[in-house]
């Protein structure tokens, strides 16, 4: 775990146990210091490392009981699903385009 990640970690189990309490990574990161990017990409690693950490529209916040980490997971498929119904619209429309774009030429 680096510097910045231990930082994180410790601040959101201090002082963000709970979703009633969590926090914007935009606040995050000014009262840590650290650019938001950067913060994002270290919470995201840390989760995938199993840190218990969840997020949300409400922010970033320390997992402290089984119906927060239910939240947490449920939002986590939410994503998936989301980012998969997104995948197959690209799939579907450079499909599509590669279909009408020989089609097109033929009238030139």
């Amino acid at each position: 775990m680096t510097e910045t990640e231990y930082k994180i970690l410790l601040h959101l189990k201090n002082h963000h146990r709970s979703s009633e309490r969590a926090i914007t990574y935009k606040k995050l990161s000014i009262e840590l210091g650290i650019n938001s990017r950067e913060l994002r990409l270290c919470v995201s690693q840390m989760v995938t490392d199993g840190a218990l950490i969840a997020s949300s529209q409400e922010g970033y916040w320390w997992i402290s009981n089984d119906e927060e980490y239910q939240l947490a997971h449920d939002e986590l498929i939410s994503r998936i699903k989301k980012l998969s119904r997104r995948a197959k619209g690209l799939r579907t429309g450079y499909k599509l385009k590669q279909e009408i774009k020989p089609k097109q030429l033929q009238f030139i």
